[in-house]
């Protein structure tokens, strides 16, 4: 079993020019053949997309695509065993495999696309915004970050972000980074966090921050990019799994020494199942 520890308007519908996002729908009648949302049509011609159900909008990071580990992992696991949702998965891949300094620079205009995106599924399905939950990996947590900031313009903030072992390279403080107060409840996963090529942040930049295993060196990982995908594959154990717990620290040497004590807390989707019972009673 892991162990975790934790520190405790108008519409948009045209989307910026130099972003090249696409938009995968899946749900449980085509788990397998997705549909390609545009917001340039109107949401009832497409068949699949429920609007009694939850949705969750998954966005990949560095070198990633619509059909990579990330997003095909947390979209079955959500598919099989969460209630019915529909699942949006983002692709940016044209500008997420370019080097690493073009990719990061992307990211404002990626989440620009997505806000407007977000913007136009809100008033064609009549969602609530509080129930949107953001899911994003590595540069994805950045876009997910700032896609909610864009979308916080007197309109109230999005429900959930859950970002997945935020990129660190270039991503200091005062850098427009993932940030507790992009939606009402932001939890970030850490996985990879110690090293001088360390990809994650070890920085608590969320409500509530999961350092798995104490953040580094994950069990089976003898790479930081194995242990840096320990993140989504957490995440989507999650989703099966409710022995994922963590336990408050007061300080990282706390962590370090394994002396993490308190009430626990469920990780990732059984702590949202607790929401989502709470708010419907």
């Amino acid at each position: 079993m892991f162990k975790l520890a934790f520190i405790l308007a108008a519409l948009a519908v045209s989307c910026s020019a130099t972003a090249s996002n696409t938009y995968f729908l899946y749900t449980l009648e085509n788990k397998h053949n997705p549909e390609i949302l545009d917001p340039r049509v109107p949401l009832s011609r497409y068949s699949h997309f429920k609007i009694t159900d939850n949705t969750v909008i998954l966005v990949h990071g560095h070198h990633g695509h619509a059909t990579n580990d990330f997003n095909t992992m947390i979209k079955n696991a959500i598919l099989d065993h969460q209630t019915p949702h529909n699942v949006i998965v983002v692709d940016w891949s044209t500008e997420a495999n370019q080097g690493y300094a073009s990719a990061r620079q992307a990211v404002p205009l990626v989440a620009e696309h997505l806000a407007n995106f977000t913007n136009w599924l809100e008033y064609e399905a009549r969602l609530i915004r509080s129930t949107l939950h953001l899911v994003g990996f590595d540069l994805g947590a950045h876009i997910v970050g700032q896609t909610g900031r864009r979308l916080d313009q007197g309109f109230g903030r999005i429900g959930r972000i859950t970002g997945l072992d935020p990129s660190a390279s270039r991503w200091g403080s005062n850098s427009g980074r993932l940030a507790d107060t992009d939606a009402m409840y932001v939890e970030v996963i850490h996985t990879d966090i110690t090293g001088p090529t360390a990809n994650g942040i070890g920085t608590p930049i969320g409500d509530i921050n999961f350092f798995v295993n104490g953040g580094s060196n994950q069990p089976g990982c003898f790479t930081h990019i194995c242990s840096h995908n320990r993140a989504f594959e957490v995440f989507a154990a999650s989703m099966v799994n409710n022995g994922l717990l963590g336990y408050p620290c007061s300080s990282d040497l706390q962590n370090t020494l394994d002396r993490c004590r308190g009430d626990p807390l469920h990780m990732g989707a059984w702590f949202f199942l607790k929401l989502d019972l709470k708010n419907t009673a």
